[in-house]
C-alpha cells in the first residue's frame, strides 16, 4: 500500500509500507549548525555588548588610578610658593578640580574628581580663596582646602560681638576694594533688606547692630549688596527666632513708653559693651537701664560716648568723664537723657535674649569690680559710690 504521511508539507512525503517502523534520520552536522545559528549570533552580539559594558565599568572604577597625579602629600604652612585657588559659591567638584589644575596644584582635574569621589570630607570644602602649595597629590589638595587657616585674609571676614558695624563695613570695603561711599549708600537707601523698624532716632537707616556675627568667606563674584544682604538676613532670622518684635513691647524705654525693636538692640549693645556674661549680667544691666529710663534719669555709660568719638576718629579711643557728660555729643548718655540714637556695637544673640528677659531685683547702678560686674539697687547709692567711684 502506498500512502502520504499526514502533516507533511507541500511537495514532501514518505513512501513506504503500512507495516514499516518510522524513525527520522539523525540530523547532519550542517543541519545542527544551521539550527544553532540564530542563537549563536545573539550570543555574539550580547557578548560583545557585555564586554563593552565591563570595559566601561573597569574604566570608570579605575579612572582615578590612571589619571595623572602628583605624589607630594605635604604642604608647609609657610611655603613661599603657595598659589591662590578660588572656590566659588556652590562650586561643583569638577569646578574645584579645574580651579586647582589651572593654578598648578593638581596634575589633572580627573585626579581630584576621583579622589573627591572616595573622600566624603571633600563635601565640607567651603567658599573662599585658599593659599595652597603647587604640585600636590589630589588627596593632599583636598586636605589643604579643608583647612580654614589656608583661607586668604582677603577672602575672610569675621564679625564678632562687640565690634562696631562701621569697623566691619570699612574692613569689608578694603578687602574687596569697594568704594566705602558706595557701600554706605547701600545702607542709606536700604538696599540690603533692613527691617522697617531698623532706623536711628532721627529716621535714618542704620546697619549698626544689624550685621549677624560670624565668619564670612568672600569671592571675586561677590558684591557689596549681596554680602551685606546675607549678613542682615542672618541677623533678622535670629531676631525672629528670639521673638524680638513681640517681646520688645514688654520692656520700658521711657517713663510712658514701651521699647521698639531698635531700642532693644540699643539696650543689648550697651550690655555687650558693659559686661562679659549674658546671663546673669546682661539681664541685670537690662533691668538697671530700664529702671533709669522709666524714672527719666541719665543712663550715664561711657560706651556710648566711646562709640561716637571712635567713629569720628576712625579708630577706637578712650573717653573722659567730662566727655561722657558733654551735652553737645548726641551719644553722651551722661549729657542726654534716654538712649543714644543707634546701637553702639554688634550684640550677640545671647545678649539680645538676656536683655529681653531682665531680672526683677530693682538694680539701678553697676560697675566693673574685680573679675566681674557688681550691681546695686537704687537704695544702695552710697555703697555704689564707695565701691565704684571712690577711685
Amino acid at each position: 500500500m502506498v500512502r502520504d504521511t499526514e502533516g507533511g508539507g507541500a511537495g514532501t512525503g514518505y513512501v513506504g509500507t503500512e507495516d514499516d517502523d518510522y524513525e527520522d534520520p539523525p540530523p547532519t552536522r550542517a543541519e545542527r549548525w544551521r539550527a544553532w545559528g540564530p542563537l549563536g549570533a545573539l550570543l555574539v552580539v550580547f557578548g560583545g555588548v557585555g564586554a563593552l559594558l565591563f570595559a566601561g565599568l573597569v574604566s570608570l572604577a579605575g579612572g582615578g588610578k590612571h589619571a595623572p597625579d602628583y605624589s607630594a602629600t605635604k604642604c608647609d604652612a609657610d611655603d613661599p610658593h603657595k598659589v591662590l585657588v578660588e572656590v566659588q559659591q556652590g562650586a561643583t567638584g569638577k569646578a574645584i578640580a579645574d580651579a586647582l589644575f589651572n593654578a598648578g596644584v593638581v596634575r589633572s582635574s580627573q585626579a581630584f574628581v576621583d579622589a573627591a569621589g572616595h573622600d566624603q570630607s571633600s563635601r565640607d570644602i567651603s567658599t573662599g580663596t585658599y593659599r595652597v602649595c603647587p604640585k600636590l597629590s589630589a588627596s593632599a589638595a583636598i586636605a589643604e582646602l579643608l583647612k580654614t587657616s589656608n583661607l586668604s585674609p582677603d577672602s575672610l571676614l569675621e564679625v564678632r560681638p562687640g565690634d562696631y558695624s562701621w569697623e566691619t563695613l570699612r574692613s569689608l570695603a578694603k578687602k574687596r576694594e569697594w568704594d566705602r561711599d558706595d557701600v554706605q549708600a547701600l545702607i542709606d537707601t536700604n538696599q540690603i533688606g533692613l527691617p522697617a523698624w531698623s532706623k536711628s532716632a532721627d529716621g535714618r537707616w542704620t546697619a549698626e547692630g544689624m550685621l549677624e556675627p560670624g565668619r564670612y568667606t568672600l569671592t571675586s563674584a561677590d558684591t557689596a549688596q549681596g554680602v551685606l544682604t546675607a549678613m542682615v538676613k542672618a541677623r533678622v532670622d535670629e531676631l525672629d527666632k528670639l521673638g524680638l518684635e513681640s517681646k520688645a513691647a514688654s520692656l520700658k524705654c521711657s517713663p510712658s513708653r514701651r521699647c521698639t525693636p531698635e531700642e532693644v538692640l540699643i539696650l543689648a549693645s550697651l550690655a555687650e559693651a558693659e559686661v562679659t556674661k549674658a546671663d546673669p549680667d546682661g539681664r541685670e544691666v537690662s533691668e538697671a537701664v530700664q529702671n533709669r529710663l522709666s524714672r527719666g534719669d541719665f543712663v550715664g555709660v561711657d560706651a556710648t560716648t566711646r562709640y561716637w568719638l571712635s567713629l569720628q576718629a576712625g579708630k577706637r579711643v578712650t573717653v573722659t568723664r567730662r566727655e561722657v557728660t558733654d551735652p553737645t555729643d548726641p551719644y553722651a548718655t551722661g549729657g542726654h537723657k534716654g538712649l543714644p540714637p543707634t546701637p553702639v556695637s554688634i550684640p550677640s544673640k545671647q545678649m539680645i535674649a538676656a536683655v529681653l528677659n531682665p531680672t526683677s531685683d530693682h538694680y539701678y547702678y553697676w560697675c566693673a569690680a574685680g573679675a566681674g560686674t557688681r550691681f546695686f539697687k537704687e537704695s544702695e547709692k552710697t555703697a555704689f559710690e564707695q565701691t565704684c567711684l571712690s577711685g
